[in-house]
């Protein structure tokens, strides 16, 4: 697992084949899009501020809670301001796009709010593009970094979550980036990657304030590394630390000036954002039917085993992943809210799964042994079939119809019949047949009911529909079933260009 031990191979070759990793990811997350902010309204409303109004402040109160009402009564998202950041791009190319070809689809910012939900896709794929790149660097082959690249691409939960609005999918990205940016500075002696892994977890406080915790396990890796060496690493410590700090100044300065106290983020005075007993949130993250992670991606237990195998070659990488994972889980399964309500699994515990993805690399080696790499396999396939469900349907619309009803909080944690793996199992089966007949034209399309001012049920009008971003725009009719399979050809054609290449790279590796 050592720098030294690494398989000399040209580094055009290994870029190349990153490249069609993050190619192939993007892909396939823009294939499936689907556009939706879910409940992530919010952020939406602090990046258009931000570009429209030069402001931090959203133009309502969105969720109408006082906790958001800042010192000079305007309120504020209590989101650290990283995610709205990203966004701004995103936002300014898709109302741009929308103003230049005159797109009046649906709702007035359904445009703004679908690029935003873009860049998370892109977000998913960078997060996969530097799994790849970790994983080469642990274990010196390209086949075997290929391979956990994309089984945390679309055998865990950041499948259906490149679909969304969340900030998970830009947290795991950051998480990662800083824990790789350390892990490369230390070992392969470059002082410049220290300071990206500070920058990496600097800019995770600022999408989430907690996941600051991540220097944790890292601090307790650089002094397992360096051992007595503290003058090496106190150096290295204050690498990482300067960037960090920097985010903790931007974010006590952006909670003074909206809430009048640096600590307080805005959920200080939010009684729906508190804490709860940590062994009920850690048994529901581990087996409850609408929060368990091993449930949502059930590759994970067999990365869980690979992570005790990888402490017998690397002991302290394996200290390091299991910090990160232990930190994280902990942290999560003491909020009350330990499931993120209105999820397909638990999003929160997205930065933590690359940690339990990236020891998978040794198994899916061939030298590993026959057994781990048809455990490996069998593992991916299996944990992909289970983002099916939660890519093709989206659970914020399915879950929550007419026809479903009102489930309580408890029964959809902990009744498998208000589960969102067996709401979005059931929708899927309803919905990918019907909507065939519509594409098809065997059936008409049905009419979509007009939403009015901000009506927050405009995405329930479609819980017909696939979540993609191509079947919602041939049921506006704003596209005809031609130019939509059309679309959807070209995605697919490139991704499978992408696969074939990547195939060959792996076999000349193998």
């Amino acid at each position: 697992m050592h720098p030294e031990r690494i398989v000399r191979q040209t580094p055009r070759k290994v870029s190349h084949a990153g490249r069609l990793v993050f190619l192939l990811s993007l892909c396939l997350y823009l294939t499936t899009a689907g556009g939706s902010m879910a409940t992530d309204i919010m952020t939406y409303e602090v990046t258009k501020s931000i570009v429209e109004r030069g402001s931090v402040a959203m133009s309502y109160d969105v969720f109408g809670m006082a906790a958001h009402r800042g010192v000079d009564g305007r309120y504020y998202a209590p989101y650290g301001i990283g995610h709205a950041l990203y966004g701004v791009p995103f936002y300014l190319a898709g109302t741009t796009a929308e103003r230049l070809a005159g797109l009046d689809v649906g709702k007035a910012d359904a445009v703004g709010k679908a690029s935003l939900a873009i860049g998370n896709a892109v977000a998913a794929a960078a997060s996969v593009w530097l799994a790849f790149w970790f994983a080469w660097r642990l274990f010196g082959a390209i086949r075997p970094a290929i391979l956990t690249a994309l089984s945390l691409g679309f055998a865990t939960m950041l499948w259906p979550y490149s679909k969304f609005g969340f900030s998970a999918p830009l947290a795991t990205l950051c998480v990662l980036a800083g824990v790789y940016g350390v892990w490369v500075g230390v070992r392969h002696a470059r002082l410049g990657m220290l300071v990206a892994g500070g920058v990496g977890i600097g800019c995770a406080l600022l999408v989430r304030h907690e996941l600051v915790l991540t220097a944790v396990p890292a601090t307790v890796w650089l002094a397992l590394e360096y051992r007595s060496r503290w003058r090496q690493f106190f150096q290295s410590a204050a690498l990482v630390a300067a960037p960090i700090g920097a985010a903790v100044l931007v974010t006590a300065y952006y909670n003074f000036v909206r809430f009048g106290n640096p600590i307080d983020t805005g959920y200080l005075r939010d009684d729906t954002a508190g804490f709860g007993s940590i062994w009920l949130g850690a048994w529901g993250l581990l087996v409850s039917p609408g929060g368990s992670v091993f449930l949502y991606s059930p590759l994970l237990i067999v990365g869980a085993v690979a992570i005790t195998e990888l402490s017998r070659a690397d002991r302290r990488t394996a200290i390091l992943f299991g910090g990160v994972v232990l930190t994280l889980f902990c942290f999560y399964a003491s909020l009350f809210h330990w499931e993120g309500e209105r999820s397909y699994g638990p999003r929160y515990l997205l930065p933590l799964l690359p940690f339990l993805c990236l020891p998978l690399g040794a198994w899916f080696a061939r030298p590993c042994g026959e057994f781990r790499r048809r455990a490996a396999i069998a593992g991916l396939i299996c944990s992909a079939a289970v983002q099916v469900p939660g890519v093709l349907v989206d659970f914020s619309k399915v879950g929550h119809t007419p026809e479903v009803g009102y489930r309580s909080i408890e029964a959809r944690r902990w009744d498998w019949d208000s589960a969102a793996l067996v709401l979005n199992t059931q929708a899927a089966i309803r919905t990918v047949p019907l909507n065939v007949r519509y594409l098809s034209g065997a059936e008409p399309r049905p009419e979509v009911k007009v939403a009015e001012g901000r009506a927050r049920d405009f995405s329930s009008q479609f819980a017909f529909s696939l979540d993609f971003w191509w079947m919602y725009l041939f049921h506006l009719r704003i596209i005809s079933a031609p130019a939509a399979i059309v679309l959807v050809g070209l995605l697919l054609g490139l991704a499978a260009a992408c696969a074939g290449q990547l195939r060959r790279l792996s076999i000349a590796d193998g």
